[in-house]
């Protein structure tokens, strides 16, 4: 019996942490318009999302990593294909490691972060809102530009493969669906959810 964890078993377990944080959140608020939480479940709920944002930064590199190590099997005959994904997954995992230390850090002290919504506001300080967009612009456009990067590369494989012209447009348009589908979830955090929780 073979009990090694695998990338992918890190990743579900992480997922799994990270819908039970989302959960808590939604139970104390998030997702709700302000005025319709209770004003002692607010620091619960930003501090439930607050930990979700970073289960979310580190699930979405560790899932770039996996795909982008799996890839690198396959396309060990292209030499072009093997320096794209290993600058694509270096760049994302250096500039994850350091948008979640941002993110773990953007109040002092840390609990500040969910203490300043409590009718008791507590005392510290937070980045400058500049200081906390541009790095979040970046994490999108890097994620959604990794999301598109990486279907494409075996895309090119498929192309190439002897199959029919038909089969090829389709395993083209399933990789195309799976890459919108990994682009929706880092283009959503573009949204202004500052009326919300």
């Amino acid at each position: 019996m073979d009990l090694s964890l695998s990338e992918s078993d890190i990743s579900q377990a992480l997922y799994i942490g990270y819908s039970a944080v989302a959960f808590l959140g939604v139970h104390y608020g998030v997702g709700k318009h302000i005025e319709h939480v209770d004003p002692l479940d607010r620091p619960q709920a930003v501090m439930w999302r607050w930990i979700a944002s970073l289960f979310y930064i580190v699930i979405s590199a560790l899932v770039k990593l996996v795909v982008g190590f799996f890839l690198l099997r396959i396309c060990s005959h292209q030499r072009w294909q093997r320096i794209i994904l290993w600058i694509l997954m270096g760049t994302v995992t250096i500039f994850n490691i350091c948008y979640f230390f941002i993110a773990l850090m953007a109040c002092r002290p840390i609990e500040y972060q969910w203490t300043r919504y409590s009718p008791v506001k507590g005392e510290g300080e937070c980045n400058s809102t500049l200081f906390a967009t541009v790095p979040t612009y970046m994490a999108v456009f890097l994620n959604v530009l990794a999301d598109w990067i990486l279907p494409i590369l075996p895309a090119t494989l498929v192309w190439k493969a002897k199959m029919e012209t038909r089969k090829k447009i389709s395993v083209c348009a399933v990789l195309a669906l799976g890459s919108m589908y990994g682009c929706s979830p880092s283009s959503h955090k573009l949204q202004d959810k500052t009326a919300h929780y």
